[in-house]
């Protein structure tokens, strides 16, 4: 009679381990990956906009021109950026055409996610003048900052402001930019 009532425990104890392996095996895991947990950040952005710009190597307020620049995120907070832009417009009332432009690269600096993303870059490169009033070359350094809203994912608004420094034929100069832009967001 014991050797029954141990074969019975036996076989009890066998089902019960059998019955609870398979409860065991199942252990929590993390959920995969969603789309929201992926990085939403883009790898690159494209801006094309207006500008303009006071050019105080002639005292004028330069009111045409443009600006078109492409910056590759390298990390979360920055950006390198190159940059391209031309002003046009007239001197006093000669009718003599005054173009400056621009051609420059260097960092932006990224704050913040959302509805609304400032920035803050440095750039520098070389700034030519044209036109009517003359040919000049000179070196340019422009700091500078501004936000862009959030239209949707892949499009932005972006309004922006900079000082630029040139140095030209010997002479330095300070001029003052405002830019208005549309920014594509690509590469994920």
């Amino acid at each position: 009679m014991l050797v029954r009532r141990l074969i019975v425990l036996g076989l009890a104890l066998i089902s019960l381990t059998a019955a609870a392996q398979p409860a065991l095996a199942q252990q929590p895991t993390a959920p995969p990956p969603t789309p929201a947990d992926e990085p939403t950040d883009p790898k690159y952005t494209l801006t094309a906009g207006y500008q303009y710009l006071y050019d105080s190597s002639w005292k004028e307020h330069l009111k045409f021109g443009f600006m078109v620049s492409l910056s590759r995120r390298i990390s979360p907070t920055m950006a390198i950026v190159g940059e391209a832009g031309g002003s046009h417009g007239e001197y006093g009332t000669t009718g003599f055409t005054i173009q400056r432009y621009a051609f420059l690269g260097g960092l932006r600096l990224l704050a913040g996610e959302g509805e609304v993303r400032p920035f803050f870059q440095v750039l520098a490169g070389y700034s030519p003048q044209g036109g009517d009033v003359g040919i000049a070359n000179g070196l340019a350094i422009q700091p500078g900052g501004g936000a862009d809203l959030t239209v949707n994912e892949w499009l932005l608004v972006r309004a922006q402001g900079d000082y630029r420094f040139v140095r030209e034929d010997g002479q330095n100069y300070n001029m003052y930019r405002i830019t208005a832009g549309v920014v594509w967001s690509f590469g994920k």
